[in-house]
């Protein structure tokens, strides 16, 4: 099985009074860290699910006004959390210990070491015309302009391998319980996006020609797929929590 990594994916921290917080990312066992930064103890957990371990980080952090952290332990001065993770052997996600089985068989799913795109699920662009589509998407999604950047000039030499590019952003339920987000105090609006992609060759564009079309509709209805709330997520008098990350699927 092909190992893959969840790219940079990095949380802001936005509130309008200077704060300290706890933010706490826990994964599933289907993912395991590659790297932090700031850099903090990785912790691991037994028992969670039968005969796996999960891992969790912890940061500590202090909040400024002008959306900069102290991470406390370190004393690092940052823009923003970063966290990596490569996948693990192929596992079945097993039903956290809280929700139901009812919840969980209803709840959209995200196993990282098998995910994928389909036509069905997925835009696909000459890699001319990824750019400008990534700049429109992500600022429908709630993400500012340093945010954008960061995010395509981060992936854009993965996506200049290809021709042609399939992509699709992740509902923020189904990637939340793939890597679980804990910030205490609790914000007034938490953003995930995350984003799939994998190169389409010139012989198999034929089968995705649904999702060529839907390369052509208006990006905003990323915003109901992912379940972004963009006035909450713009507005500055809230403790926002915006985070940006994805993953290039290597399989055919």
């Amino acid at each position: 099985m092909v190992e893959l990594v969840g790219g940079k994916p990095v949380i802001y921290l936005f509130s309008p009074t200077e704060q300290e917080v706890a933010v706490t990312i826990s994964l599933v066992p289907q993912w395991s860290f590659s790297a932090i930064y700031p850099v903090v103890p990785i912790e691991q957990e037994f028992g969670k699910t039968e005969g796996q371990t999960v891992q969790k980080v912890q940061w500590d952090v202090l909040v400024h006004k002008d959306g900069s952290l102290t991470e406390k332990a370190t004393q690092l001065d940052v823009a923003y959390l970063f966290w990596e993770a490569h996948t693990n052997a192929d596992r079945p996600l097993t039903p956290p210990a809280s929700p139901s089985i009812e919840e969980f068989r209803n709840t959209p799913s995200f196993n990282p070491a098998t995910a994928d795109l389909s036509p069905d699920d997925s835009v696909v662009l000459s890699v001319s015309h990824i750019t400008p589509y990534l700049d429109k998407a992500l600022l429908a999604l709630g993400l500012h302009t340093e945010a954008r950047t960061s995010f395509i000039t981060y992936w854009l030499p993965s996506l200049l391998k290809h021709s042609h590019v399939a992509l699709r952003f992740l509902r923020q339920e189904a990637y939340e319980r793939a890597a679980p987000l804990d910030v205490v105090p609790a914000p007034d609006v938490v953003t995930r996006v995350f984003m799939l992609f994998k190169g389409i060759d010139q012989e198999s564009l034929r089968d995705w020609s649904a999702a060529q079309d839907k390369a052509k509709e208006d990006v905003q209805w990323w915003r109901d797929i992912v379940g972004v709330d963009l006035d909450k997520a713009g507005d500055g008098k809230l403790f926002r929590v915006l985070e940006w990350g994805g993953m290039e699927v290597l399989r055919p």
